[in-house]
């Protein structure tokens, strides 16, 4: 799902949720991180609600794929445990992700000593 183009956090959640009727894992793309028109402090406890009601209608684990992708180290790791605490007890089904060519190798390394698991 690509809010760049246009998705506010309502519609993306709502097509999070759709999705995962019929299917098992969302990527929050790489040019998503945190834009404007979607805040992720907005976005991400409404895609939590979402995977939430999808589990429990499909009876199946679904999964997420967050943009954790920041301008610094501080603020990519503040993002990732944002996500885990909204994601509760769901946060062992979301996987981050960080774009390497816009972080840098460096990020990547922090997010993998940071996130192990």
């Amino acid at each position: 799902i690509k809010p760049k183009l246009g998705l506010r956090p309502e519609p993306f959640a709502e097509a999070a949720y759709q999705f995962w009727l019929g299917g098992d894992f969302i990527k929050n793309d790489e040019p998503q991180g945190n834009q404007v028109f979607c805040p992720m402090k907005k976005v991400i406890p409404l895609v939590a609600d979402a995977m939430k009601r999808a589990q429990d209608e499909t009876g199946e684990a679904k999964l997420f794929s967050a943009n954790i992708t920041a301008d610094d180290h501080s603020e990519m790791i503040a993002r990732g445990e944002y996500i885990l605490e909204t994601f509760g007890p769901d946060a062992d089904k979301v996987a981050f992700l960080v774009d390497g060519y816009v972080g840098g190798p460096g990020m990547v390394t922090t997010a993998r000593r940071y996130f192990p698991n």
